[in-house]
């Protein structure tokens, strides 16, 4: 009996060390690599085949990231190719290089607080600083300055975003690693306050992608453009609307991208005969309409302020 009880005793260790992660990749790369963490899927089907994508680093250098995907059950090696993870290391450390030779040449052309990531063809440059006016074309120019003073570099596709400076270095240095933008959540929308993306090309000029700006209506500094159209919406309303009228500052206030002005947001206040009670269901419904303006965050102003019936 007790012979039985240590064979099975060893079946489950060999079992629960077939289908643990860390347990596969100390065997075929020991020493080298760690979780880092998983991606999070809803997917009730990746549930159901138990397949998980996990971030893993180099124990090295934690800058280079890959993407494992595996099975929990029902593949030998978890379904894991070693020749795919080690081509898939080759590529992050090449990535790594290339977005550390980008930083160091931005940094000689006097860029200060950034951090830069590169995904294949595309360089992502986050600038951690107050988005003025006044700053947006210098920080354009030399960073088109450095790429074209680049020679063979692959990525093409630039990705610039102005970020919150409090964000500076909070959850990585001047590397972005490649598990950042699978967080899984709405952290980087919050703290991205503006962004311009473009097809980099020898001699690109900097006046010809000014206008391209735009400003994210999804950040959290939103919430303040909302507060300063609200005040707006909030006086014209007093002078246009027969009372008695409520018009709501937060629940079911719909906001928006402007076509021809991507610095600005469109935000959009229902009104009421009287104040709602919003922990009801369907309250939505007794809106009368909406006080409808644009609110351009540079000039910090609410224009073309209007009564729209519904959206």
């Amino acid at each position: 009996m007790a012979t039985l009880l240590i064979s099975l005793f060893g079946c489950f260790q060999k079992k629960e060390k077939e289908i643990n992660l860390e347990a596969w990749l100390e065997a075929n790369f020991p020493g080298q690599l760690e979780v880092v963490n998983n991606i999070v899927n809803l997917d009730l089907k990746n549930l159901y085949i138990k397949k998980t994508s996990t971030i893993v680093a180099d124990k090295s250098d934690p800058e280079v990231q890959i993407v494992i995907t595996w099975f929990k059950e029902q593949q030998p090696d978890l379904g894991i190719s070693v020749d795919e993870v080690k081509t898939s290391l080759v590529k992050s450390k090449d990535e790594a290089a290339a977005a550390r030779n980008l930083f160091s040449k931005l940094k000689q052309n006097g860029l200060d607080k950034i951090s830069v990531g590169v995904i294949e063809m595309a360089a992502y440059i986050l600038i951690f600083d107050e988005p003025s006016p006044a700053l947006r074309k210098p920080y354009l120019e030399k960073i088109l300055a450095t790429l074209d003073a680049l020679p063979d570099h692959e990525q093409t596709s630039i990705w610039i975003e102005w970020m919150e400076p409090a964000a500076y270095q909070e959850h990585f240095k001047d590397i972005i690693p490649y598990g950042y933008w699978q967080r899984g959540d709405s952290y980087h929308e919050s703290k991205k306050i503006m962004s311009l993306d473009f097809e980099w090309s020898p001699g690109l000029k900097p006046d010809i992608l000014m206008t391209g700006w735009a400003i994210n209506s999804s950040s959290a500094r939103s919430g303040a453009y909302l507060d300063e159209a609200y005040k707006a919406a909030s006086a014209w309303a007093g002078k246009n609307i027969h009372t008695p009228f409520y018009l709501e500052p937060a629940q079911m206030v719909q906001m928006g991208p402007v076509d021809d002005d991507p610095m600005a947001i469109e935000f959009s206040f229902p009104y009421f005969d009287s104040k709602p009670d919003t922990a009801q269901s369907g309250f939505e419904d007794s809106a009368l309409g909406y006080v409808t303006g644009v609110y351009q965050t540079d000039q910090k102003t609410f224009t073309k302020i209007r009564k729209t019936d519904e959206l």
